[in-house]
């Protein structure tokens, strides 16, 4: 199994998987990395809102490292330090929910670097999941929606319901339903990067 993996990491298209795979992971770990190595207290209590830097202030005696993560986590969550974990007395650079995103990202993109390319696109899907990708067309859709529906649904009708009634998540929850979205998404976006590679075996 290793040979394989290692042979179709020999193409263009999966060499570019296993990069962003690097990339996304490094961010990943980075998230657990900065407020372990920051003292104690050193952030805590943030309250801010995603796709605005709200707390840029707070970055500014960090050393490099540390403000690099948290300032791009300002600019992409809310950062709200009841929906985040602490570590180290420590709030980490995300919520709860976006932790799970990020490692669910890192371990789609690992898992893509792995399988072969050159194939349509439900194919690429069906055989990543381990499912026969002999059946006809209609049931191949209808498989993919129904995990489609698996991995986004329940992170969708959390985050809805929270928004439209007094309903408050938990973390754990949060965190589990952002894992499931990202390792679908991030295999859903391999599947189509793989899908247009020219390059059948690697």
């Amino acid at each position: 199994m290793v040979d394989i993996g290692l042979r179709y990491l020999s193409g263009r298209v999966n060499k570019l998987v296993f990069v962003v795979f690097v990339v996304i992971l490094f961010y990943t770990l980075s998230l657990f990395i900065v407020p372990l190595t920051l003292e104690p207290g050193t952030v805590e209590g943030l309250d801010g809102a995603a796709n605005q830097i709200v707390h840029r202030e707070e970055w500014e005696d960090l050393p490099y490292y540390h403000r690099a993560i948290y300032l791009f986590s300002d600019l992409n969550c809310h950062q709200k330090h009841e929906r985040s974990y602490s570590l180290n007395g420590n709030q980490m650079p995300v919520c709860a929910r976006d932790v799970g995103i990020f490692i669910g990202f890192s371990l789609g993109f690992l898992l893509m670097s792995f399988v072969r390319g050159a194939r349509n696109l439900k194919d690429i899907l069906l055989d990543t999941m381990n499912l026969d990708t002999s059946i006809s067309e209609i049931k191949k859709t209808i498989i993919l929606i129904i995990l489609g529906a698996a991995f986004t649904l329940p992170l969708i009708l959390d985050g809805s319901i929270q928004l439209i009634s007094d309903y408050e998540s938990f973390n754990a929850f949060r965190t589990f339903t952002g894992l499931l979205f990202g390792f679908g998404f991030s295999v859903f976006i391999s599947g189509i990067i793989l899908s247009s590679s020219p390059f059948e075996d690697y």
